[in-house]
């Protein structure tokens, strides 16, 4: 399999270094290049890739800010100048920080990481059923029982045939691992497409439940049905 990714950043050298890097790396191409995060946001608005190789310090709107308005979010790989931001940086679940001057050992090692990481999410989704740990318990159900997923504060519901399930993970957990029937149509919300009864503004009738739906993801939404 070959990852795909997006290299942002206002330094063409900084874009040029990173592209070597990839060149001599099997399973991984630059799809796209930007050079601030405005372009990145567009440029992502109509095509997914698998990582965003993303510089913190450029022009109008930083990394950091960036990544706070893109839904689904990629895996995340900072490189930067500034390892002052690691912090926050790891706190709005980026996989990886790396600073400038950037080694290609280094840059190999972040790779192995998210190779091993993307594989063991690719084993689940290599099952018809997906696992979910709620308190002591670890539950095994089928994705096809699953209606919705909502963010509830720290947990995450999951509501399904049989009853909801309240796990300690985080919704971009879900969306990895769910099959495609499931798309994202809120910040807060997964739906299971199967199970759309109908449309009616912004909400989705989902067995007996107006389930909203916001505008950034509207779109993606109407294309999917």
């Amino acid at each position: 399999m070959t990852l795909t990714c997006l290299l942002i950043d206002d330094e063409p050298l900084a874009r040029k270094i990173l592209k070597e890097y990839i060149d001599e790396l099997p399973g991984l191409k630059v799809q796209h290049e930007c050079d601030n995060a405005l372009q990145a946001q567009e440029y992502l608005s109509r095509q997914r890739v698998d990582i965003l190789y993303l510089d913190i310090n450029m022009p109008r709107i930083s990394g950091i800010d960036f990544i706070k308005h893109v839904q689904p979010l990629p895996l995340v790989v900072f490189t930067t100048a500034y390892p002052d931001f690691a912090v926050e940086a790891f706190e709005l679940e980026a996989f990886d920080y790396l600073v400038k001057p950037i080694s290609f050992k280094r840059f190999i090692k972040s790779f192995q990481r998210i190779t091993k990481h993307l594989s063991q999410d690719e084993s689940h989704l290599n099952q018809d059923w997906i696992k979910i740990k709620e308190g002591k318990r670890l539950y095994k159900i089928s994705a096809e029982e699953i209606f919705w997923v909502q963010a509830y504060g720290d947990y995450v519901k999951v509501f399904t045939k049989e009853k909801v399930y309240v796990t300690k993970e985080k919704l971009a957990d879900f969306l990895i691992i769910l099959p495609d029937t499931f798309v994202q149509i809120h910040r807060s919300y997964i739906i299971n497409l199967p199970y759309i009864k109908y449309l009616e503004g912004n909400f989705a009738m989902v067995e007996g439940e107006r389930i909203p739906i916001s505008n950034s993801f509207k779109e993606i939404l109407m294309k999917r049905l």
